[in-house]
């Protein structure tokens, strides 16, 4: 009887130990598939921490914009300056170099109203003395406005345009800052513009008494000869006659 209740006995330890066992195996399975999740959880929360600190560092290296910063803002947005600076050309635009742009610029286009006036003015002395006096009368009409009214626009829009200026730049006057590189040229104004252009888009170039004005489609760039902060302004010019089909004088 003793040897049976032992047997009964160890039995009864296998059974128990038995489902111990089969009871750390299931917690052990249990723990295995909880593993994957926790790490996921784990590898989000790390992740998230990692992009917010990828985010901040980002912002703290971020580059403030300069606040020297043409006129031309969004240009040239793919255009990309390569090599060392060459050549640098600071200055302020007053109201004397403002009027002298001014007059520069519309030089073009008064050479075409003095031509037109000019053959008008022809045909209307042809016309008066072959009897045609209503033809005569409008020719002469014609001619006096190609003589007058550029003029008149300069004098109306010298002073009017830059106080237009000067207003839209927080009452400040322009401050241009012009970088020439092997690649190209790059502008910073104190409005907080900025544009980058080709020397390929250069199509002409014109100069005044004291500065160039490099046009580029519709608008025109000063340059002015006395304000070179790098480079002078005999190396510019041998620089920029090489660059292009244009001439600088």
């Amino acid at each position: 009887m003793q040897e049976k209740e032992l047997e009964m006995a160890e039995a009864g330890e296998i059974t128990v130990h038995g489902e111990e066992s089969l009871t750390e195996g299931v917690l052990t399975e249990e723990a295995v598939q909880e593993l994957p999740e926790a790490e996921t959880e784990a590898g989000e929360e790390g992740s998230e921490s990692d992009s917010r600190e990828t985010g901040e560092a980002g912002t703290e290296n971020e580059e403030a914009p300069d606040p020297s910063l043409t006129p031309y803002a969004g240009s040239g947005r793919k255009i990309r300056i390569s090599g060392p600076l060459l050549y640098e050309n600071s200055f302020t635009i007053t109201e004397e170099l403002y009027q002298e742009f001014l007059k520069a610029s519309m030089g073009r286009y008064r050479k075409l109203y003095y031509i037109v006036g000019g053959v008008s003015l022809a045909l209307g002395l042809f016309s008066f003395l072959g009897g045609a006096g209503p033809s005569a009368l409008l020719f002469f009409v014609i001619t006096a406005l190609c003589i007058f009214l550029p003029a008149n626009t300069y004098r109306s829009a010298k002073k009017k345009k830059y106080a237009q200026q000067v207003a839209q730049n927080g009452g400040k006057p322009l401050e241009r800052r012009v970088m020439f590189y092997m690649s190209g040229l790059e502008i910073y104004s104190n409005s907080g513009a900025h544009s980058v252009f080709r020397y390929g888009d250069i199509t002409k170039i014109i100069h005044s008494k004291s500065m160039y004005l490099l046009v580029i489609k519709k608008m025109s760039l000063l340059v002015l000869k006395d304000s070179f902060t790098k480079g002078t302004l005999e190396e510019w010019k041998t620089f920029m006659n090489k660059k292009g089909l244009w001439k600088v004088k």
